[in-house]
């Protein structure tokens, strides 16, 4: 009997310690992914678009579902005059955060400048409903 609980509470212990191990893992990814957003974050405030494009293009060839990161990346390629670009990752983000109200934003701008009045309009419609829900 003594034997048998030995084991469980070896048991136990074992698939805490792996859970621990993988909850370590998963912080470290988190917090790393979040040092580079915060480097692209610096490198636009210096005008250095492209180097912010690479670093959250690296970020997300490594965690492809950050939506902060296609969010980041779509406002530097509307910043850059690149609307499509900048319409396809924000259309990413807002497929895995819908309720990022800075997608809608961003999104108003990009369909503004292209003209597009009625997608402008339905993304200002979005942002202001959530605007209104904070």
């Amino acid at each position: 009997m003594k034997q048998k609980m030995l084991i469980m509470i070896l048991c136990a212990s074992f698939v805490v310690l792996l859970t621990s191990v993988g909850f370590y893992i998963y912080l470290k990814r988190q917090h790393h992914s979040l040092s580079y957003l915060q480097m692209a974050g610096e490198y636009v405030q210096q005008g250095k678009y492209d180097d912010a494009i690479h670093l959250l293009k690296e970020t997300l060839r490594n965690n492809p579902h950050i939506a902060e990161a296609h969010a980041a990346l779509g406002m530097i390629y509307n910043k850059k005059d690149l609307p499509d670009e900048s319409l396809q990752e924000l259309k990413i983000a807002l497929t895995m955060k819908p309720d990022l109200i800075s997608i809608y934003q961003e999104m108003y701008k990009v369909y503004k400048k292209k003209g597009m009045e009625e997608e402008a309009q339905k993304a200002l419609g979005s942002y202001e409903k959530l605007k209104g829900n904070e």
